[in-house]
């Protein structure tokens, strides 16, 4: 991988579902506390040509919660399932095409509306359901624990960064808090 990122990542070591959970509805929150006071203009503007301006960010993070919450579940319900897409999926790409020009106060709440999707998903596994292995295309053989780890709390942490990163790109100044 380009990034140096192993394939397989190590899971957050003795940590409960209800912890992951927790902190990954905190990274969204944090995410969103950032972002809901930003001026408009800023939203939209690529920090280099060709890379993602912070909405179609967050259009991205509003599709992926939901997704890969449910991949879980589905693999959780169905041991051993081929799960998962890889980054020309048409409905991750579809997500962004279609809600990267939203405005913040249409995001927002469709970010919303997705974590508690996703948390009310990820809440109904039980606790033996996170050790259960599904097969993804590219990296193989991974666990719910594995799945919720890498895609959704590291994922959600990673476009945070991102989109924190993009602000000072963008942004004359750094964002009012």
């Amino acid at each position: 991988m380009a990034s140096g990122r192993s394939k397989r990542p190590a899971t957050l070591i003795g940590v409960t579902p209800e912890e992951r959970t927790q902190r990954l509805e905190a990274s969204v929150q944090r995410l969103l506390q950032e972002i809901e006071r930003l001026p408009a203009d800023v939203l939209y503007r690529e920090p280099r040509p060709g890379e993602w301006p912070v909405m179609s960010t967050l259009a991205h993070v509003s599709e992926l919660l939901p997704y890969w919450a449910h991949q879980a579940e589905r693999i959780a319900r169905s041991p051993g399932v081929a799960f998962g897409r890889t980054h020309d999926d048409p409905e991750r790409v579809g997500a962004i095409d279609q809600h990267g020009h939203d405005s913040i106060g249409a995001i927002v709440p469709r970010i919303r509306a997705s974590l508690a999707d996703c948390l009310g998903t990820l809440r109904s596994l039980p606790p033996e359901a996170w050790a259960t292995n599904g097969q993804h295309p590219s990296r193989g053989a991974m666990s719910v624990e594995h799945v919720v780890d890498r895609f959704l709390v590291d994922h959600i942490e990673e476009h945070a960064a991102q989109i924190s990163a993009t602000l000072s790109a963008v942004s004359p100044a750094p964002p009012a808090r």
